[in-house]
């Protein structure tokens, strides 16, 4: 393994940038956030990797893209103790020894919860409609409740875990063990094994400050009526995916899952993901890359270029209850431009179902995204955001919805997070099943009458852990 560590210079290097950041950070910050287990670890706070929760800083992005570790060599940084599981002597027996470990000397777990109140202004809108018509709905405050693991086994090999609670379900979204570094220079090949999220962005899925997904979320098939679980780009699934960063510059992935199905069937989706950053923080964050300025650890000036490939072959249940084989090609890409402290994200993706409706035709979707977000403090972001989605079925009209939200995001406490934020929707027609498969709230009162522009829905989100 010594083949794969940074020569003994740059690891300082690394080691003394790394720790200014986190020794600033501490004078004004030293709860957790984001995923306290690796806060525990580390002893430091997660605002050494976030801004507001769960948007990643730079050195966050690089830490989650090098298998949740840090630069350099991980366990120089671990603050908590560890148990050995065998000693060092046993690799030079391998492979007539195991392989020795090590595991925290503390249970790598953290819990958070989070939920929203909504206002309705305007009680005609669909958001009120699919609230019962209610002004103010308290119902969701707390709405989930999460389990994170997070932890290594040694300095190459890693897991991450989210084991989620709501409305009396508990759902696996994601575990993964993470092979790092497995051949060549440190961070050039590596290998995830689990219910992972497929890496289709050259940065975290939830990297935006006013939504869940910074990539919207598309369930097409869902969208047309389907009673099964919908196959979409955001979600996890089972499977194994090969990643890496070449150089500090270049991020690859190439993985393949067991996608969306009604039934078990062999594998057939598989995806690639290439992305390339220019200026900034590296994107392993080695070799001494640094922001410029270490009290303000999101700033930074960079332009971030990226692309995917994604197919996808799903079984599903249509609404008039026949079980369907739909095909989905999808290409997308996206760019981020950052200027110190603002930060502009653009994307999009066309999704090509060969058989997404009942008794078949093909349908094309269109997703384009964009958010605006300025740090004004470390703990306070305004944002604005713009979503617009359009559905080009054979043998029918194509309906689109337009959504935009403003708000803003704040910590309280450094693992307290409030944001507030309007979203504004306008629809020309809408898909059997409605818009909500799409996280959309406007509700036309036919398939092809249009609606708004309307405020659907005034959000008082709510987040912490510990």
């Amino acid at each position: 393994m010594g083949g794969h560590r940074l020569h003994r210079s740059n690891v300082w290097a690394v080691r003394a940038g790394v720790l200014s950041i986190a020794a600033i950070l501490l004078v004004s910050a030293r709860s957790a956030l984001g995923v306290p287990a690796f806060a525990r670890k580390y002893g430091t706070s997660c605002l050494t990797c976030h801004t507001i929760y769960p948007k990643l800083n730079p050195f966050g992005e690089a830490f989650r893209r090098n298998g949740y570790r840090f630069p350099g060599v991980d366990s120089d940084f671990v603050k908590q103790e560890t148990v050995p599981l065998g000693q060092d002597a046993y690799k030079k027996e391998f492979p007539n020894s195991v392989w020795p470990g090590t595991l925290p000397g503390s249970v790598p777990l953290a819990l958070g919860f989070n939920g929203q109140a909504v206002v309705h202004p305007n009680r005609n809108s669909g958001g009120a409609a699919a609230d019962n018509g209610a002004r103010v709905n308290l119902n969701d405050l707390i709405a989930e409740g999460h389990i994170w693991a997070g932890g290594s086994f040694d300095d190459q090999i890693t897991f991450f875990g989210e084991l989620t609670f709501a409305s009396g379900t508990a759902e696996i979204e994601h575990v993964g063990v993470y092979f790092n570094d497995l051949v060549g220079a440190p961070h050039d090949l590596n290998l995830a094994v689990g219910k992972i999220t497929p890496t289709l962005s050259t940065f975290a899925p939830h990297s935006s400050y006013l939504v869940d997904m910074a990539t919207p979320p598309l369930l097409v098939t869902a969208l047309y009526g389907a009673t099964s679980d919908s196959w979409n780009v955001d979600d996890a699934y089972s499977g194994v995916e090969i990643n890496g960063t070449i150089n500090g510059r270049l991020d690859y992935a190439v993985g393949g899952n067991a996608g969306a199905n009604v039934e078990v069937r062999s594998p057939g989706d598989f995806y690639a993901h290439v992305g390339y950053k220019l200026g900034g923080l590296r994107l392993d964050g080695e070799k001494g890359s640094s922001v410029p300025d270490a009290s303000k650890p999101w700033a930074e000036k960079s332009l971030t270029l990226q692309t995917f490939y994604y197919r996808s072959g799903s079984r599903f249940s249509a609404s008039d209850n026949t079980v369907l084989d739909d095909t989905a090609s999808t290409f997308g890409g996206g760019v981020r431009a950052q200027w110190n402290s603002l930060e502009f994200d653009t994307g999009a993706y066309q999704e090509r179902h060969d058989r997404a409706q009942p008794g078949g035709g093909v349908v094309t979707a269109l997703v384009q995204y964009n958010e605006l977000s300025y740090v004004v403090y470390p703990w306070l972001v305004p944002a604005v955001r713009v979503e617009y989605i359009k559905l080009s079925p054979s043998g029918g009209s194509a309906v689109t919805d337009l959504r935009a939200f403003a708000g803003v995001a704040a910590l309280v406490r450094p693992n307290i997070k409030l944001s507030l934020v309007a979203q504004v929707e306008k629809a020309n027609g809408a898909p059997p099943g409605g818009w909500g498969a799409a996280s959309g709230l406007a509700a036309p009162s036919t398939p092809t009458a249009s609606v708004g522009p309307e405020v659907e829905a005034i959000t008082l989100g709510l987040a912490f852990a510990f």
